[in-house]
């Protein structure tokens, strides 16, 4: 299992995981496969957003994390965040997720983020996703989201 940076050759894959994740995780909303190519592009050209891919067996991509780096609005340096984190249903109690969120960190360190912030903002297994960023990274919960769906 190896999880890496995003190339071009991954859109199949990552669009079709992006497909299940909202099906799966976001069923209130309708999945765009346009919006989907257009942030992969995004991806691919400028690094904004930054997607890592986790290959299985066979070099198939079976997961995914989404990822922005942005600078502080009142404080020097910056931050990471992870927008997106998927594995297949079907590989999940693999390492992917583990490979994709310590891959992540490890772009963050790299980048000398100040913050490597984690979230869960679907409200999909929101107490064993935060549990698992703890044991994985040692991730410490500091807020809750909160949204209003129309």
């Amino acid at each position: 299992m190896l999880a890496r940076l995003a190339v071009a050759t991954d859109e199949e894959a990552v669009v079709g995981l992006a497909r299940m994740q909202v099906e799966e995780t976001l069923p209130h909303l309708d999945f765009s496969e346009a919006a989907t190519r257009e942030t992969f592009t995004n991806a691919i050209k400028w690094a904004d957003p930054t997607i890592f891919v986790c290959e299985g067996p066979g070099r198939e991509v079976i997961g995914y994390l989404m990822a922005l780096a942005n600078g502080y609005a009142f404080t020097s340096g910056l931050f990471v965040v992870q927008e997106a984190l998927y594995v297949r249903p079907d590989k999940r109690g693999t390492r992917a997720a583990a490979f994709l969120v310590k891959h992540f960190v490890q772009w963050g360190e790299r980048m000398q983020a100040r913050e490597i912030i984690f979230g869960i903002s679907n409200g999909f297994r929101p107490d064993r996703t935060a549990r698992f960023f703890e044991l994985t990274v040692n991730a410490k919960p500091v807020g809750f989201y909160l949204k209003k769906v129309r």
